[in-house]
C-alpha cells in the first residue's frame, strides 16, 4: 500500500482565528485528496479548539515549543540556536513530512532555513500579512530560507508584488498569489441567533469581527458610532466579536466606549465560533484598520451577501474589488464612517445589488479554488 502524502501545518497558536481558519480549511481539503495531516504548535494551544477542530477531524497535533525554548540560551547561544533546528529535523525525517507549510512568517523563516536537511519535498513560504517594509529585512533565517528557492505563496496581489519588489532582485523567487478560501456554513433555524446575540429587540444591528490588533482601527468605529447614535438617536447595537489579541487593549477599548458614553449600545462579545451566525443577524458589518492581508472577515461578509462598510486600504480593496455598491472610507476618517452607516440604517444603497455584487465577488475565495490552487504545487 502506498505511503500517504504527509502535510505538516506549523502555526504558532492553535486558537479561532483568521489564520487558524485558513490552515484548517486547507487541511481539509487536503485530507479529502488522501493526505495525513499533522499540526504543529509553538505558542498556545486552546484544548476547545484543537478538540473540536483537529482531533475531532483525526489530524495528528504535535507541541513545537522546543522551537521557541530559551532554555539552552543561558548555557550557549549555540546551542540555544542550533538545537530547535536539529530537532525540527529529526522530527520532519522521523514522521517523512513530505510538505511543510508554515502559517506565519518566522515558522516559514524557520523551517525554510532548514529545508535541506529535512528530508521534506517542499517547504512553503508563506506571505500571509500586508508587507510595509521599505528594504529587505535584516534576517539569518530569511536569507538561508529564500536561498534554497522555496515556492512562495502570498494570498494577496499586493502582497505579492511588493515582496517581488524588495526581494527579487536578491533571490530567485518561484511566487505565486493564491486567495485565501472560506466555506461558509449555512446558518439553521433551531437557534434564534438575535436571541443569543442579545439583540432581539434591536432594530439595526452592527457587527465588527477582529481580534484586538494594534493594526485594528476600533478608535475611528467607536467615534463614528457616537455620531451614528447622536444623530439617529436609535436604539442600534455595535456588536464586537474578537480575542484579546494584545494583552490589555480591550480594556482601553472598553474605557475608550465608556468615555464616549455609547456602551449601552456596544457589546463586546469576546471571540465567538458563531461569526457565520452573527453575520446572518447584522444589518452592516465593519472592518477599520490600518493595514491587511486579506481579511476572512471581509470575504465572510461577502459570503453572506450582507453590507460591508472598511476602510480604504489594499487587503481590503482586494477583496470587495473597486465596483463595490458601498463606499470606502479613508483611514480614520469616523465622519465619513458614521455618514455611511447612517446610509445603510435609511436603506440608501440598493441591498439586491449589494448582494447580487458580493455573491458573484465571493466565487473568487471559495475552498475549491483554494485547494486546486495549492494542489499545483503539493501533489497528493
Amino acid at each position: 500500500m502506498a505511503k500517504s502524502t504527509r502535510v505538516l501545518f506549523a502555526i504558532s497558536n492553535l486558537t479561532y482565528g483568521g489564520v487558524q481558519t485558513q490552515a484548517l480549511t486547507l487541511a481539509k481539503g487536503l485530507q479529502k485528496k488522501g493526505a495525513k495531516i499533522y499540526f504543529m504548535w509553538t505558542k498556545k494551544y486552546e484544548a476547545d479548539f484543537v478538540h473540536k477542530e483537529l482531533l475531532a477531524h483525526s489530524f495528528r497535533v504535535i507541541d513545537g515549543r522546543f522551537i521557541l525554548d530559551e532554555y539552552w540560551l543561558k548555557y550557549s547561544y549555540l546551542l540555544h540556536r542550533n538545537l530547535p533546528s536539529i530537532k525540527a529535523i529529526l522530527f520532519l525525517r522521523f514522521y517523512k513530512i513530505d510538505y511543510v507549510i508554515p502559517y506565519q512568517d518566522q515558522l516559514s523563516y524557520f523551517f525554510g532555513a532548514i529545508h535541506k536537511f529535512s528530508g521534506v519535498n517542499k517547504t512553503i513560504f508563506h506571505i500571509r500579512n500586508s508587507i510595509i517594509d521599505h528594504k529587505p529585512t535584516e534576517n539569518s533565517y530569511l536569507k538561508r530560507a529564500l536561498k534554497n528557492n522555496p515556492p512562495v505563496i502570498a494570498n494577496s496581489n499586493h502582497a505579492r508584488i511588493k515582496f517581488k519588489e524588495l526581494y527579487g532582485k536578491l533571490y530567485d523567487l518561484d511566487i505565486h498569489t493564491i486567495y485565501n478560501g472560506l466555506n461558509v456554513r449555512s446558518v439553521g433555524n433551531s437557534v434564534n441567533w438575535k436571541q443569543y446575540f442579545n439583540v432581539e429587540s434591536t432594530d439595526f444591528v452592527v457587527s465588527t469581527i477582529s481580534n484586538f490588533f494594534k493594526g485594528k482601527d476600533f478608535i475611528t468605529i467607536f467615534k463614528a458610532w457616537k455620531c451614528f447614535i447622536e444623530e439617529t438617536n436609535s436604539n442600534s447595537k455595535l456588536l464586537i466579536a474578537g480575542d484579546e489579541g494584545v494583552e490589555g487593549l480591550r480594556a482601553i477599548y472598553e474605557n475608550k466606549v465608556k468615555e464616549l458614553r455609547i456602551e449601552n449600545h456596544v457589546i463586546f462579545l469576546g471571540r465567538t465560533a458563531y461569526n457565520i451566525e452573527l453575520l446572518s443577524i447584522t444589518d452592516c458589518n465593519i472592518l477599520s484598520t490600518n493595514s491587511e492581508g486579506l481579511p476572512n472577515s471581509v470575504i465572510e461578509t461577502l459570503a453572506m451577501g450582507k453590507p460591508f462598510v472598511g476602510t480604504n486600504v489594499n487587503g481590503v480593496r482586494e477583496v470587495v474589488g473597486e465596483t463595490y455598491p458601498i463606499p470606502l472610507f479613508e483611514k480614520g476618517d469616523y465622519k465619513k464612517l458614521a455618514e455611511i452607516l447612517v446610509k445603510v440604517l435609511n436603506e440608501e444603497f440598493n441591498l439586491q445589488d449589494i448582494q447580487e455584487y458580493s455573491l458573484k465577488r465571493f466565487n473568487l475565495f471559495t475552498v475549491k479554488n483554494l485547494v486546486e490552487n495549492y494542489s499545483t504545487i503539493i501533489k497528493v
